[in-house]
């Protein structure tokens, strides 16, 4: 019995080894106000998940941090069940939380120099990716002033 675990666990480790997770790529496709108080700003954020590998990637959340010129401006979480297919794309949309203050400083700046870009990062991971683990994801980009 002992031997067929071994055997079992052998060939499962086998398995998983041919499997190769590429990281999907997450941009941010839109950015809606929501409530807003003194301390706190929400917004409504949607992100785009493409997915390059050849089979579908499930996962039971994801945990993210946004960084708008090169300062944390927040950090999500979402307990939504995602899904994307093989070699193609999704949208979800995650609440996001940020400090008022934090939020009108990087409007300051917009407002300073109008022509100028505010530069994003999100990094995060989707979690209970197929039943195997987080993988993790990385996104640059830029946002402009509409005119």
């Amino acid at each position: 019995m002992k031997t067929l675990k071994l055997l079992l666990l052998s060939l499962l480790l086998a398995a998983c080894s041919t499997l190769s997770w590429q990281k999907p790529q997450v941009s941010i496709a839109d950015i809606e106000p929501g409530k807003s108080t003194l301390f706190e700003q929400t917004f409504t954020l949607t992100l785009r998940l493409q997915n390059p590998n050849n089979y579908t990637l499930s996962a039971k959340g994801l945990v993210f941090d946004v960084a708008v010129g090169g300062e944390k401006l927040a950090r999500g979480v979402s307990p939504q069940a995602i899904q994307v297919a093989a070699l193609s794309e999704s949208l979800v949309k995650v609440e996001l939380h940020t400090s008022t203050r934090h939020w009108l400083k990087q409007v300051g700046r917009l407002l300073e120099h109008p022509d100028s870009t505010l530069d994003y990062e999100i990094n995060g991971q989707l979690q209970d990716i197929n039943g195997l683990g987080t993988l993790p994801f990385s996104s640059k980009g830029e946002w402009s002033r509409p005119h």
